[in-house]
């Protein structure tokens, strides 16, 4: 009976330990989820395509501002794609398609390794382009907001790397509410 009875203790010891893991896998879990979740304007029952701080980088990185791409559902093709920009809680431009109008997506190679993917659109004669560069001379992904007036860049904000998410991949936004098309913008600033 002795030899029993350690083995329902090594049992019970055991039961505990994976329990706990569980506990702790749980709790670091929610954790990650909730510091990615704060960093976004999407709605609740939004899909998060992505999300986070830009801001720029001259200098080390300073921003607080929040970009977000939130659509109607989790997979393409979405029916409702939203551009949100602006600090936690308080959104300063919101683009949705197609209520306001049409996304549009481009690409261009910069160089042989590289593509840069964008989604764009014009509101009130300025061009907001959200890029993705993906390739060997631009790191794995690096996400970047870029604001036009005609041809001429107004603004560049960085994706912060620890605080910005990409659940979906710019090349990967398609829809009726997204069209192809060449902007004739130059997106590589290198």
């Amino acid at each position: 009976m002795p030899g029993v009875l350690g083995a329902a203790k090594i049992r019970a010891i055991l039961r505990l330990g994976l329990l706990n893991m569980r506990r702790l896998f749980l709790v670091a879990a929610f954790l990650a989820s909730t510091s990615a979740s704060a960093q976004t304007h999407c709605l609740p029952g939004e899909t998060d395509l992505l999300s986070g701080l830009v801001g720029s980088t001259e200098g080390g990185f300073s921003g607080d501002k929040i970009l977000s791409l939130c659509a109607d559902r989790s997979s393409p093709p979405f029916g409702q794609i939203s551009y949100r920009f602006g600090r936690q809680g308080a959104v300063e431009l919101e683009y949705t398609a197609p209520r306001d109008g049409f996304f549009f997506a481009d690409e261009q190679s910069p160089s042989p390794r590289s593509t840069i993917y964008s989604l764009y659109f014009r509101k009130g004669g300025i061009t907001y382009a959200v890029t993705e560069c993906m390739g060997m001379l631009c790191g794995i992904r690096d996400v970047k907001l870029m604001v036009f007036d005609g041809k001429r860049t107004i603004a560049s904000l960085d994706s912060e790397p620890d605080r910005f998410e990409v659940n979906t991949s710019i090349d990967k936004i398609k829809g009726r509410i997204v069209k192809t098309r060449t902007s004739g913008l130059n997106y590589d600033e290198n």
